[in-house]
């Protein structure tokens, strides 16, 4: 079978209008300029990377990038925030261009990101995919950014985050009035519904969960199209990226769809249940020392085809 044979995400186009996406995908020229501008007097060296988001990618990124940190200097282009703030928190990074976005797709934006970077650092390293069908090759992203980078493949992410995160996080839980707790990701969003979760699905979770486990349960719905919980759950409310992924470095299970929050969960070592939706998970899975992986039989699938009890049965296999 052909790659073009086989099924693929059934996602749809920005819902920006034409001429603002046009004008989104261009902010990295005023960023040419402001680099070349800030450049011009310092000696040429060190490495460039990009990689505008999200969540996900920059976990898995981050131990290349900090490898090739460890022999150069290493500025970074990425997106706005909360992209921007993950990236701040990398003690490895020297300096940070944002928002950074082009479309990696189109080769003459790549060439001249790269020829005009070049005359200012040794390395320029564009990570943002341009190969529409990456996710056939069978290849994880870990890996793949690595060998951009020309580094050994980690087994998985990474993640930085300081003292002043685990604090927010910590009275965050206080205002919760919560000690050992499941953190649960609820994304429900139709406008990429081959990822999506039903929210029957996960409410129906919640019922199992309260049965089986005597933990409050706090649901995170931060983007997410529906927000409705059962009155037994507990909403997280509002809280930053890095104080969030600090408080799911804290909690004793961690459920969630294949979202930033799931990686970090994953590289921090809480146990984790990924509930992978989409694209084939030996490309993309959330990966560390805990995970249980609840795959669907095949890529793309209808999601409701994945259970509630599978997941049950994936939080048994780390317990």
């Amino acid at each position: 079978m052909t790659d073009a044979a086989r099924p693929g995400p059934k996602g749809t186009r920005s819902v920006r209008p034409p001429l603002e996406r046009l004008l989104f995908r261009r902010r990295f020229y005023l960023q040419l300029a402001r680099i070349a501008l800030a450049r011009a007097r310092q000696p040429r060296g060190g490495v460039f990377v990009s990689l505008m988001g999200g969540i996900g990618d920059l976990v898995n990124a981050f131990p290349s990038i900090d490898a090739l940190a460890a022999d150069a200097a290493l500025d970074m282009g990425t997106g706005a925030a909360p992209y921007r703030t993950v990236v701040e928190a990398d003690p490895h990074v020297r300096s940070i261009w944002s928002p950074f976005v082009y479309k990696p797709a189109r080769r003459a934006h790549r060439a001249l990101i790269a020829r005009v970077l070049g005359r200012f650092y040794e390395r320029v390293v564009l990570l943002d995919n341009d190969d529409a069908r990456w996710w056939t090759r069978g290849r994880h992203l870990t890996a793949l950014y690595a060998d951009a980078c020309g580094v050994p493949a980690p087994a998985h992410g990474s993640i930085h985050l300081g003292e002043a995160h685990r604090a927010e996080a910590a009275a965050h839980l206080a205002r919760l009035g919560v000690g050992d707790f499941i953190y649960v990701v609820q994304l429900v969003r139709a406008r990429r519904a081959f990822r999506s979760w039903p929210l029957a699905h996960y409410h129906a979770l919640y019922e199992l969960l309260r049965a089986r486990i005597e933990l409050p349960i706090v649901v995170d719905t931060t983007g997410s199209d529906d927000t409705s919980l059962p009155a037994f759950c507990r909403p997280l409310g509002r809280l930053g990226i890095l104080p969030a992924c600090a408080l799911a470095g804290r909690a004793r299970l961690f459920i969630g769809p294949d979202s930033g929050l799931t990686h970090v969960a994953g590289v921090l070592g809480t146990p984790t249940v990924a509930i992978h939706l989409g694209f084939p998970p030996e490309t993309c899975a959330a990966r560390g020392p805990r995970v249980e992986v609840v795959a669907q039989a095949e890529p793309f699938a209808d999601p409701a085809l994945t259970t509630p009890a599978e997941v049950l049965l994936a939080i048994d296999h780390l317990r």
